[in-house]
């Protein structure tokens, strides 16, 4: 994401809106294991990048790559021990897995400071731990 984007993604969600999402159906945060696995509302379209990498704990959040991700609706927990989720369309990962999902950042901390969270991405609250980190929105 170039700059002017970022800065006014970051702007859009520091007023509580954010950018790219028509609103479906409800979004949630599902406790599994002590982990929180955030799951956005069913959405109208999204972003085009690809995130992803070796699932993770990223504060506190379930993530990839050193992100915390919002995972696309309809995405469920499998099992709490090792924490498993099924990410509609893409398959069943457990952590440690290679995970790849196509959508995009909605927040990147970079040397500007982004004010402090929570946040409120796709119908779901990121918890103010979960915001220390990069915020990727997975469709």
């Amino acid at each position: 994401m170039n700059l002017s984007r970022r800065r006014t993604a970051q702007a859009l969600l520091a007023s509580g809106a954010v950018p790219f999402l028509v609103a479906c159906g409800g979004g949630e945060a599902i406790s599994a294991g002590g982990v929180t696995v955030l799951v956005s509302e069913q959405t109208g379209f999204g972003m085009d990048a690809l995130g992803g990498g070796r699932l993770e704990v990223v504060g506190g959040c379930l993530g990839a790559g050193g992100s915390v991700i919002v995972w696309p609706h309809g995405t469920e927990v499998v099992d709490e021990a090792p924490l498993t989720i099924d990410v509609p369309g893409h398959g069943t990962y457990g952590l440690g897995d290679e995970v790849e999902v196509s959508g995009g950042f909605v927040l990147e901390h970079s040397s500007q400071d982004a004010p402090p969270g929570p946040y409120d991405v796709a119908g779901v609250t990121v918890p103010a731990g979960c915001a220390e980190h990069d915020i990727f929105l997975a469709r």
